[in-house]
C-alpha cells in the first residue's frame, strides 16, 4: 500500500493531460477533494496505477474541515465517484463521436469502528482508480498541466477548480478566451443556471474571488465579450503571481495585496464560505440526516448560499407534512422543500418579519454594486496603462487635502505601499482617477 507523496516544502504535485482537463464531468466539492488527493499521491515516474490509501487525518488537515461527520463525507464522495464518467468528443472516421470513461474501479472504507482504541489507524479509504485512466495520468510528455494541490484547497466550489485548471494551461500567455456555452457543456450545467447572470453569480465570481485570494494565479480582469446583444464569450486576463507574495500569502493567510484597489477594505465582504457551510451542516445534521434520512453528502451540497432562515423553514414544512400526509419520502421532500422555498402556514408569518429585513439591506446592495462597477472600472483603466496610477498618486502630492493626509500619518515621502494600505490616501487617487477620466464612469 503507497503513502501520501509529499515533497520539499509541502509540495504536492497534481499532473493531468489537458484533455482531461477539458473532459466533461460534474464532481462536487467533496468527490473534487478525493480526486485530488488520489492524483497528488501519483507519482511522476509512476508506470502503473495503484490502490491509493486517503486518510481522513489527511482531508481534515489539508482542506480545514472540521466537523464530527467528516468520514461519512469522505465515504459516501468516493461511492459517488464511482458512478461517475468523464466524457470525450472527438470525431473519427467521419462522424462526430463520444467515448465515455469511469473513473473509480472499486473502493474500500470503513462501515463500523470495532476497536476505539484504533481511530487514527482505521479512518481511511482505499480507491483504486480504472485502468482507462492511465493515458491521462501516468508518464505524461506533453500537453499536461501541473499545479500544486496546495492551490486548491480552500475553494468551496468544484466549478473554482475548473476554471483555476483551464486559466493554468495557458499561464505562460496570460489571458483565455472561453465561449459560455462551452464552459456549460464541459462544466455538465447545460440545464442549470440558464440565464448568463446567474452563471456568472453562481459560477464565475466564485472562482475570480477564490483564485486570486488563494492561488499563485491572480485575475486582473474578465471582458464579456457580446454577439447580437447576448454575452457569448469571457475572456479572462490574468498573470502568475511572484513567488515571493505568494509565499508571503500562505505564510499571513491574509489576501494578497497585488494592486492599490485589490485590498479588503474596497473588495465588498462575502459572507458565507465552506466554514459556514461545516456550521450549517453541524447545527442541523440531527434533524436533516438523522429524522429524514437525507445523505450528508447531498445535504452539504445543498447547504452552499443557504441561510439558517431557509434551512429552518424546510424543516418545518418537512415535519408538517409528515404530520398531515401519509410522506413516504422525508429526504427528498426535505431536498425538494430546500430548493424551492416551500412554505406553510406557520412559516408565512416569518417570512413577514423576513422581508422587512431584506428590504432593509435592498440600498445597500445596490451601493455595493455600484461601488463594484466603479472599482472594475478602476482595475481595467490602471490594468491598461500602469502610469495612471502613477499620475493620480502625484495629483494627490499635490493637493491640500493629500498633504495634510501625509502630515496626519507622518510620512514625507511616501512609498506606493503607504498609499495602499491608507483607506483614505487610497481613496484620494480613486477620486483622483475618476476625475482624470470623466468619460469613462458618464454612464456610471
Amino acid at each position: 500500500m503507497g503513502t501520501k507523496r509529499t515533497s520539499n516544502n509541502g509540495i504536492k504535485l497534481i499532473k493531468k493531460s489537458n484533455e482531461l482537463i477539458e473532459a466533461r464531468y460534474k464532481f462536487d466539492i467533496w468527490e473534487t477533494r478525493i480526486f485530488s488527493s488520489v492524483l497528488s499521491q501519483i507519482g511522476r515516474e509512476d508506470e502503473d496505477l495503484r490502490v491509493y490509501r486517503i486518510y481522513l487525518r489527511d482531508i481534515i488537515k489539508d482542506f480545514g474541515i472540521n466537523n464530527g461527520n467528516a468520514y461519512d463525507l469522505l465515504r459516501d464522495a468516493a461511492n459517488s465517484l464511482m458512478n461517475k464518467k468523464f466524457f470525450l468528443d472527438y470525431e473519427g472516421e467521419g462522424a462526430e463521436r463520444k467515448k465515455v470513461y469511469h473513473i473509480i474501479r472499486s473502493v474500500d472504507y470503513m462501515t463500523r469502528l470495532i476497536d476505539e482504541g484504533k481511530r487514527n489507524l482505521n479512518e481511511y479509504v482505499d480507491v483504486s482508480v480504472d485502468p482507462d485512466m492511465k493515458p491521462f495520468l501516468l508518464q505524461l510528455k506533453e500537453q499536461f498541466t501541473t499545479y500544486d494541490v496546495r492551490n486548491i484547497i480552500k475553494f468551496k466550489s468544484s466549478y473554482t477548480v475548473r476554471i483555476y485548471e483551464l486559466l493554468k494551461q495557458r499561464a505562460d500567455f496570460g489571458r483565455r478566451k472561453m465561449d459560455v456555452d462551452y464552459l456549460r457543456k464541459v462544466f455538465d450545467l447545460t440545464d442549470e443556471y440558464p440565464l448568463f447572470a446567474n452563471f456568472y453569480q453562481k459560477v464565475i465570481e466564485p472562482a475570480y474571488r477564490d483564485i486570486n485570494e488563494h492561488t499563485d494565479l491572480f485575475i486582473t480582469s474578465i471582458e464579456k465579450i457580446k454577439e447580437s446583444k447576448k454575452v457569448k464569450t469571457l475572456e479572462f486576463h490574468f498573470y502568475q503571481k511572484t513567488d515571493h507574495v505568494f509565499e508571503k500569502k500562505r505564510k499571513s493567510n491574509k489576501p494578497a495585496e497585488l494592486s492599490l484597489f485589490s485590498t479588503p477594505e474596497i473588495e465588498p465582504i462575502v459572507s458565507g464560505g465552506q466554514g459556514n457551510i461545516d456550521a450549517l451542516f453541524l447545527k442541523y445534521q440531527d434533524r436533516v440526516v438523522a429524522e429524514f434520512g437525507v445523505t450528508p453528502t447531498i445535504f452539504i451540497a445543498e447547504l452552499e448560499g443557504k441561510t439558517e432562515a431557509q434551512i429552518e423553514q424546510a424543516i418545518s414544512v418537512t415535519n408538517e407534512a409528515k404530520k398531515n400526509t401519509a410522506l413516504k419520502n422525508s429526504a427528498g421532500f426535505f431536498i425538494e422543500a430546500l430548493r424551492k422555498g416551500f412554505t406553510n402556514e406557520k412559516q408565512e408569518k416569518k417570512t413577514k418579519a423576513q422581508k422587512a429585513e431584506e428590504q432593509k439591506t435592498k440600498s445597500q446592495n445596490a451601493k455595493e454594486a455600484h461601488l463594484k462597477a466603479i472599482r472594475e472600472k478602476i482595475r481595467e483603466l490602471t490594468t491598461k496603462d500602469p502610469s495612471v496610477t502613477e499620475k493620480a498618486i502625484q495629483r494627490v502630492l499635490g493637493s491640500k487635502s493629500g498633504q495634510f493626509r501625509l502630515k496626519v500619518l507622518g510620512l514625507v515621502l511616501p512609498t506606493l505601499d503607504d498609499f495602499r494600505t491608507d483607506a483614505i490616501l487610497r481613496d484620494f487617487v480613486q477620486a483622483e482617477i475618476i476625475q482624470m477620466h470623466k468619460a469613462d464612469f458618464e454612464h456610471l
